[in-house]
């Protein structure tokens, strides 16, 4: 159980600023693309920690984040993930808004997970979609929109709860506000 969120989201706030300072700035690497999707994984997984122990408000846990989806065109396996082109309609982007649960789920259980570049070779985003999703769609995030994510969920601190004992899960329901 977290108890003092502050050192998990101050966390949240140093990837906050590598990503306008390092990953959107610097040259593509090898490396570098490692670097983000390790801080990417371990960042999602904290803000699910933190949303499990109520220490996020209940607006910021319903957060949609903006993405773009492509449609699956022919199957994903093990041997030919990362063949994007050939696996996806890329030509045809669709924007969503994506439920923040359902983004760190995609992540946390990755099956396609692919930096994307922009023209001046810098990471502009990342590709990416779970086990349960890759004959579905892929997903597109730009890293502005996990910038600014990473930037709210890291100065998100609530000051009210409420707590409400729901009889179908024999537990308490909590709302949490600022």
């Amino acid at each position: 159980m977290i108890w003092d969120s502050s050192y998990w989201k101050e966390d949240l706030l140093a990837l906050s600023g590598r990503i306008t300072t390092k990953y959107r700035k610097s040259p593509f690497s090898e490396e570098l693309a490692v670097e983000l999707e390790k801080d990417i994984m371990i960042a999602l997984y904290s803000i699910r920690k933190l949303e499990e122990a109520r220490k996020l408000t209940s607006h910021t846990t319903r957060i949609e984040l903006e993405v773009k989806s492509y449609k699956n065109l022919k199957n994903v396996t093990l041997l030919n993930w990362h063949k994007i082109d050939d696996l996806f309609d890329l030509n045809n982007p669709k924007n969503e808004k994506m439920q923040v649960n359902h983004f760190y789920n995609q992540i946390i259980h990755s099956y396609i997970f692919l930096i994307s570049i922009d023209g001046t070779e810098a990471i502009d985003g990342f590709y990416f979609c779970s086990d349960r999703m890759r004959n579905k769609k892929l997903y597109h995030i730009e890293l502005v929109e996990i910038e600014k994510f990473m930037s709210f969920v890291g100065n998100d601190y609530p000051i009210n709860q409420s707590f409400d004992y729901d009889e179908s899960i024999q537990d308490y329901k909590v709302n949490t506000n600022k």
